[in-house]
């Protein structure tokens, strides 16, 4: 007997009706179907989540970087009597904005 990385082996048998669903899942998810049957009996629950919905959030998130980087330009030139306090903000942000791609990507990893 041959050890592989994969030293458990099963049969399993699907109707003709069965397998063709089967194939069909695993081409919407672009799997081949024996991925999509191993993936599909390790994990309890699959979502599929539009790449939009992780999309929109990060870009929000970065026009607010944005407008707070044009807010301490202004500030640099007209008042600087607040810039600690802004320069404070950005960086608070900054902590926030890498700890919610963290987050995310792990979201979006999981599997």
């Amino acid at each position: 007997m041959i050890l592989t990385k994969r030293t458990k082996r099963k049969h399993v048998i699907f109707t003709q009706e069965q397998w063709e669903l089967v194939c069909r899942r695993a081409n919407r998810l672009r799997m081949k179907p024996a991925t999509y049957l191993r993936n599909m009996s390790l994990h309890k629950e699959w979502k599929i989540i539009p790449a939009d919905e992780f999309c929109l959030p990060l870009k929000i998130i970065n026009h607010i970087g944005t407008d707070i980087n044009m807010i301490i330009k202004v500030a640099e030139s007209t008042n600087p009597e607040h810039l600690e306090k802004l320069r404070e903000l950005r960086k608070r942000f900054e902590e926030y904005r890498n700890n919610f791609i963290r987050y995310y990507s792990q979201l979006m990893n999981r599997g």
